[in-house]
């Protein structure tokens, strides 16, 4: 997973919760996730969201959507 220079996701195994560094801003996923690979696919998500481009998601569904 290529992300953006500056771009980190940091996973919380006390809280449960992941910080996610995107953009020049920090921002805080309170969760609780149930895992660490749970909390960076919402994280991903979240950066997505917000104008990332991830060239390995493009153009599919995200795993844990509907569509």
């Amino acid at each position: 997973m290529q992300y953006e220079l500056g771009m980190a996701i940091f996973f919380d195994v006390f809280s449960k919760g992941v910080v996610v560094s995107f953009r020049g801003q920090e921002h805080t996923l309170q969760g609780p996730f149930s895992d660490q690979r749970s909390a960076f696919r919402a994280a991903e998500q979240f950066c997505r969201e917000r104008g990332w481009n991830d060239p390995q998601h493009a153009g599919k569904a995200d795993p844990g959507s509907s569509q």
